[in-house]
C-alpha cells in the first residue's frame, strides 16, 4: 500500500488557465513516515496548503510537522536561484497551487512585492477568511475534481488583471528569444534599471535570476522530451560551453548535470521534478 499520494490536475477553466499552471494534492497517513527531498528553483511560484501541520525555515531548508491544533498552514514560495532541502512528517495533507510567472500577481491588487517581502513566507493570510471558508470546504470532499473547482470558483471571483506591459514582453522575450538583459532593454527600450526595478517589484528578483532559472528549467524539459547527450543539451539550451553547463546546474543543484539527472523524480503529471531522499 502506497504511504502517500500525489496527484497532479490543471484549472481547465478558461479564465485560469493563464495564471495557474496546474494544482497539486499530497497526502499521507502514515504514522511515522518521513519524505525528504530537495526541489529545485523553478520560474513558476507557489501558494502552498498544509491541514493540521506547522512549518519552520532556515535559510536553505523547511521542515513540516504534524500539529492537529493548527487548521491551515499557508506558505508562499516564490523564485529562488538555489535548490532548497525539504523534510515532511505524516501525517500530512498538502495542497500547493502552482502558478505561471506572473499568475499570481494577477490576483492582487497590488505589486508583488508589497504584499510579500520575501520567499519562502509562511503564515500568509492575505486572501484572509474566504480563503479559508474556501479550503474547509475543499477538504471536506474527497474528489480531486471537485477540489479543483472550488478553488477555481475562489480564485476567478479575486481576478484584477496584471498591466505592466513591458514586464509582460520581457518575460516573452526570455522564454520565447532567449534574449539576455541587455538585448531586452534594447528590445523594449528601457533602461537596466527600470527593468531591474521591474522584475524586484512583480517578482521578486532580477532579471538575470529570472532568466538563470528559465535556462535551468528549459534544460530539464528538453531532457525529460528528447534525452540528448548532455553536450548536446547544453548547446540546444544556449550554454557557453559544456564548462558554463556544468557550473550553472552545479551552482543551482549541487551536482553535476549527469548525477542530477540519474537522481531526479518526476512526480504527478505536470513539471514537478524533485531528488527524493531517504524517504522512508
Amino acid at each position: 500500500m502506497a504511504k502517500e499520494t500525489y496527484i497532479t490536475l490543471k484549472p481547465k477553466h478558461e479564465a485560469l488557465n493563464p495564471y495557474i499552471a496546474y494544482y497539486y494534492f499530497n497526502a499521507s497517513q502514515a504514522d511515522g513516515y518521513i519524505k525528504e527531498y530537495i526541489f529545485y528553483p523553478h520560474y513558476r511560484n507557489a501558494l502552498t496548503v498544509y491541514k493540521n501541520s506547522e512549518i519552520s525555515f532556515t535559510a536553505k531548508t523547511s521542515m513540516v510537522t504534524p500539529k492537529p491544533d493548527k487548521p491551515f498552514e499557508l506558505i508562499y514560495t516564490g523564485i529562488h536561484s538555489e535548490a532548497r532541502t525539504g523534510k515532511i512528517l505524516a501525517p500530512f495533507d498538502k495542497i500547493g497551487i502552482v502558478f505561471q510567472p506572473l499568475g499570481i500577481n494577477n490576483l492582487f491588487p497590488e505589486a508583488l512585492s508589497t504584499v510579500i517581502k520575501e520567499s519562502p513566507t509562511s503564515d500568509l493570510n492575505y486572501f484572509g477568511s474566504h480563503f479559508i471558508e474556501t479550503l474547509e470546504h475543499v477538504y471536506a470532499t474527497g474528489q480531486p475534481a471537485n477540489k479543483v473547482q472550488l478553488l477555481n470558483d475562489f480564485f476567478v471571483s479575486h481576478i484584477h488583471p496584471f498591466q505592466e506591459e513591458r514586464l509582460l514582453k520581457a518575460i516573452d522575450l526570455i522564454f520565447n528569444k532567449g534574449l539576455g538583459v541587455a538585448e531586452i532593454s534594447d528590445a523594449l527600450n528601457i533602461h537596466r534599471k527600470t527593468l531591474l526595478r521591474l522584475f524586484q517589484k512583480h517578482l521578486n528578483c532580477s532579471p538575470k535570476e529570472f532568466s538563470n532559472v528559465v535556462k535551468f528549467r528549459k534544460a530539464i524539459n528538453t531532457y525529460q522530451e528528447h534525452k540528448p547527450a548532455l553536450t548536446n543539451l547544453a548547446y540546444r539550451n544556449d550554454y557557453y560551453d559544456q564548462s558554463d553547463f556544468i557550473k550553472h546546474f552545479k551552482k543551482i543543484t549541487g551536482f553535476n548535470p549527469k548525477k542530477f539527472f540519474s537522481n531526479l523524480s518526476h512526480l504527478g503529471t505536470e513539471d514537478t521534478f524533485w531528488t527524493l531522499l531517504n524517504s522512508k
